[in-house]
Parts: C-alpha cells; structure tokens; sequence
C-alpha cells in the first residue's frame, strides 16, 4: 500500500535483465574450480578449463581471461606479463591462451625425441604406458607398427617373448601385458618365505643368503648329534665285526681263494 502523492517504483525489463546477468556471473565464477596450470601438458589443461567454462555457462572473454591469470604461478606469470598488464581490447582469452601453448608445449621434435628414448614402463602399467606413448604420437603420424614395436620393447622379457607372437590391437596386447604382471607379482608374493622374527627383512640375495646360513647350521647340528651316536654303537660292533666270516670262508674253509673284509677266518688260521 502506497501514501497518496507517492508513486511506486517498477524495475524495467533492462535493469531486471542486467541484475540477471550478474547474478548468474557471479554464480558461474563460483562454480569454476580450475586446478593450477599444467606446464607439462598445457593443451589438455585447457581442454579441462575450457569445459569448466560450458558447465558453468561462463562465456564472457573477459571473465575466461582473468580465470587463466588466477590459475598460474611466478614461473609462468612472466611468460604473460604484458597481457596482464595491458590486456587486448578483444579476443583477451584468446591472446593468453595462444601464448601459453607458444610458450609451454613440447614441439613435434621433442615428442618423438621422448617417444623413442625416455618412455619406460617403470612403476606404470602397460595400460598407462600406452596412453602416455599415444599422448606423444599424437599429431606426428607414427605407423602402427612402429608403435607396436616401441611399446612391446618397453615391457619385461618374458611379457614381451608373449606379445611378440600375437596380432591383437594395441589396446588389447596392453590389456594382456597388465594381466600378466599382474600373475606374475602375485606368484612371487605367494612364494616369497618370511624371514625369521629376529632378524630384519631384507628383500632379494641378502634374505636367500640368511636362509641358507640358518638351513646350513642346522644340517650341521644335525650331523654332529649322529657322530656322537654313532661313536657308542661303532665301539659294540667291533667284537662282533672282529669275529665275521665272508662268505668264501665260510662256504670253502681254508681252500677259499678269495675274501672280503671283514672277515675274522685269517686271523684265525694265522694264529
């Protein structure tokens, strides 16, 4: 209800419209959650702000521009400072976008430079190996089975005595390489012995060595309580060995050509 004399105030469509438009800004800046740039792979991290931008319905040139200026550090910074400092009239995303990727990613040279002397498997499986062997031979036009032949050099000696013989895809002899990793580390922790409580566990040679060292000792435990037995009952068979007979004795008597020790017949007959 209005005082007589006042007259009401009505938003027009423009102001309702511009009120809008910031609004929705201001909410889609908020929804953007980019993570710091990525000197090692510039494109693909623009690739991701670039589709932060799409959901968030962040379209304006200017406000994409500033999200890339919060999102990169000193190092980087000063590959843009003048962009910063006296930004373009248009296309201000364009400009640092064209910049970055100028200034950060690798040439074709040194990708196939990577391809074919720094990719190890190391503690990635094969299935990764792959992806980041295909990341760098994007664009370069390398023949399948030169990459067959690049990737397969790459796994272990006997994942790759398998591989060679098959004809399956890329994909597929990678998904193959990873399940035969896979057994074999689960194998060897399946027969790997734990060593003694007391002693600290070294992996490799040192542990085997240990195991031998006790095993050895024990075998010598063993002999030493024998020859202590032995030497007991050794002393009550000479008596008896003293009086044998062989068997050429026994069957010939003193005509007997032959004998075989111990025999007790001649030492007798001597006496």
């Amino acid at each position: 209800m209005t005082s007589e004399g006042t007259t009401p105030t009505v938003a027009t469509p423009a102001a309702m419209t511009a009120s809008t438009t910031t609004a929705t800004a201001t909410t889609a800046s908020v929804a953007v959650k980019l993570p710091d740039f990525w000197k090692t792979d510039p494109a693909m991290w623009f690739a991701q702000a670039e589709a932060q931008f799409v959901l968030a319905g962040v379209t304006r040139d200017e406000t994409r521009f500033y999200h890339i200026i919060a999102k990169v550090d000193q190092t980087v910074l000063c590959h843009i400072s003048d962009l910063v400092a006296n930004p373009p009239q248009a296309n201000k995303y364009d400009a640092i976008k064209e910049r970055l990727l100028r200034r950060f990613e690798m040439s074709p040279q040194a990708k196939m430079e990577k391809l074919l002397n720094s990719c190890d498997l190391g503690d990635m499986k094969p299935t990764h190996l792959l992806a980041k062997m295909q990341d760098l031979a994007a664009g370069l036009r390398v023949d399948d089975n030169l990459m067959k032949m690049l990737f397969i050099q790459r796994l272990p000696p006997n994942v790759r005595s398998v591989l060679a013989i098959h004809d399956g895809t890329l994909s597929k002899l990678a998904e193959m390489a990873d399940k035969m990793l896979d057994s074999t580390f689960s194998h060897v922790a399946a027969a790997t012995v734990p060593a003694p409580p007391t002693a600290a566990a070294v992996p490799g040679q040192e542990e085997l060595n240990e195991q031998i060292a006790y095993l050895t000792a024990e075998i010598r435990k063993l002999k030493s309580t024998r020859r202590g037995r032995s030497r007991s009952s050794s002393r009550a068979r000479r008596s008896t060995d003293q009086t044998e007979t062989c068997w050429y004795h026994r069957k010939y008597g003193n005509r007997a050509r032959q004998c075989r020790s111990p025999c007790g017949f001649q030492r007798f007959s001597k006496n």
